[in-house]
């Protein structure tokens, strides 16, 4: 029997030697060499994109990004092939309507793996036509107008938030106790979804805690996206490989619960138990849907629509009312000036949308929280399209670069908001002593066009855009006309994780009537 004779200890050197030397000649190929080389940024985020996924797993990508386009400028290599922009000036450019910049592969790991198959949504996929195709019955659902349908479901959540805050925190013997707003507001804003998208709550605020789990998977998954959507690759090897899946399950808990609402309506439906189009949730809007699209919609297309709802409508709208709610903790005049504005409007409860839709400074304080802290703080990644793109500095960007503008960058650019952009301001809504109508016109419109990226532009744009701003509006006017809240120590910092979708925790806060 023959023996296996083992290298000599010196071919394993050699061979180590050539292996190391084969990196550092591909390494000095992807930075002087690279297709990019004019564009600044990291020296490691040149070579590998697990730099930016270290930075988004971290928790604090969007922080980065504004610490490097301050020291880079306009345009930051962020990774072999991807570069961020914070010119907003290019929101329109990158994010158009017509001829818009395709997304990129980040997306592809928000796809649901079931029973084998990638089940693409409206928001990730990477086809506009096919993306086109599949919004147009249910794009006209959405309008201002459309959305105010829904307005007696939010009232109705937001009754039964404000009563039981006041019975777990306000009133008699729980009166001081404690509120752990962050969790809170999270019961409610996914309570509020499911109203307007089911026609019944989770449960969330019923039974004050996370309903089988909804959020805390729902979480898990977005924590897991952020950090594989940098290196999209390698969610072949973790979620979506065919032996044994690793990590989060990204959305499938969410898919699974819309597939048994929808059945479970059908059911009731087809048992005439309810009457066809006798309210007016999402659901009931969608399923309508089938007499007109009859080769096109079935329940697998429903599904598809209302995990809109699901993927973003409790996360993002959870986002902007905490911080809210902080921001307001920690600038007391600005608090003085909201509660001012509200007692002198005589808000009824619930705040109805025809006596705060004007009111200027309630206005003011929602767009400032979305600005200084947006639901989404990640670049919006897009393709450069063929012949390439030529930035305003004359520098170049091949066809097939990903390229995108992080909205927390650009809500924080000091041109377009001044010195103290990095401040929690409401007062920079409003026109300036001084300021002619016409300036201020100006740089309000300036300024909400940059904010509004917050919300992803073009025909990507979030539809649910206006219904988000209508729950904002009622429940941060119902609360501030009723209540005085406060953080239990001014000087108390929350905790902040960006994982795609902006979470915040540990906000302590003490709730007293007005």
């Amino acid at each position: 029997m023959s023996e296996t004779i083992p290298l000599p200890s010196s071919l394993w050197a050699q061979a180590l030697v050539t292996l190391g030397l084969l990196v550092v000649i591909k390494l000095i190929a992807d930075v002087f060499f690279s297709r990019l080389r004019s564009i600044p940024g990291p020296a490691l985020a040149k070579v590998t994109d697990f730099w930016r996924a270290s930075h988004a797993y971290g928790g604090r990508i969007d922080l980065k990004n504004v610490q490097l386009h301050r020291k880079y400028g306009t345009a930051v290599q962020v990774g072999p092939n991807c570069v961020s922009i914070s010119d907003p000036n290019l929101i329109r450019t990158i994010y158009s309507t017509r001829n818009p910049w395709k997304k990129s592969d980040m997306y592809r790991p928000n796809d649901v793996l079931l029973e084998g198959h990638r089940l693409s949504n409206l928001f990730n996929t990477q086809d506009e036509d096919w993306h086109n195709q599949n919004i147009r019955p249910i794009r006209s659902l959405w309008s201002m107008t459309k959305v105010l349908e829904y307005e007696p479901f939010i009232d109705e959540t937001i009754t039964k938030f404000v009563d039981k805050l006041a019975l777990r925190f306000v009133d008699g013997d729980n009166a001081g106790k404690v509120c752990p707003a962050d969790e809170w507001i999270g019961f409610f804003a996914w309570d509020v979804t499911a109203s307007f998208s089911f026609g019944r709550h989770y449960g969330f605020i019923d039974q004050e805690k996370d309903v089988d789990n909804l959020i805390t998977d729902s979480t898990a998954g977005l924590r897991y996206f952020a950090p594989v959507s940098q290196i999209p690759w390698i969610d072949n090897i973790l979620d979506k490989n065919p032996i044994k899946r690793i990590g989060p399950k990204p959305t499938l808990t969410g898919v699974l619960y819309a597939f048994k609402v929808v059945a479970e309506y059908q059911a009731q439906l087809a048992e005439k138990k309810i009457p066809a189009g006798g309210v007016d949730h999402t659901l009931d809007k969608y399923v309508q849907l089938k007499e007109t699209y009859p080769d096109m919609v079935d329940d697998n297309q429903i599904v598809n629509w209302l995990m809109l709802s699901i993927l973003a409508g409790g996360d993002t709208s959870s986002a902007t009312m905490r911080a809210v709610l902080y921001y307001l903790a920690k600038s007391p005049a600005a608090t003085v000036k909201l509660s001012t504005e509200l007692k002198a409007a005589g808000i009824s409860a619930p705040a109805p949308w025809k006596e705060i839709r004007d009111l200027q400074y309630l206005d003011a304080v929602i767009r400032e929280a979305l600005r200084i802290n947006p639901g989404i703080a990640m670049v919006f990644e897009r393709v450069v399209p063929e012949g390439g793109f030529t930035l305003p500095d004359g520098r170049y960007l091949p066809a097939g670069t990903k390229a995108g503008i992080n909205p927390f960058v650009t809500n924080r650019d000091f041109g377009v908001f001044g010195d103290d952009a990095d401040d929690f301001n409401p007062d920079r809504w409003l026109q300036g002593k001084g300021e002619s109508p016409g300036n201020f016109e100006d740089r309000l419109r300036r300024m909400k066009d940059t904010v509004d990226l917050s919300f992803g532009g073009g025909g990507r744009v979030c539809m649910g855009r206006y219904l988000a701003i209508l729950e904002i509006k009622k429940l941060i006017a119902s609360l501030y006309s009723s209540f005085d809240i406060q953080l239990v120590d001014p000087k108390h910092e929350w905790n902040y994780q960006n994982a795609w979708f902006v979470y915040q925790y540990d906000m302590p806060m003490v709730i007293q009537r007005r």
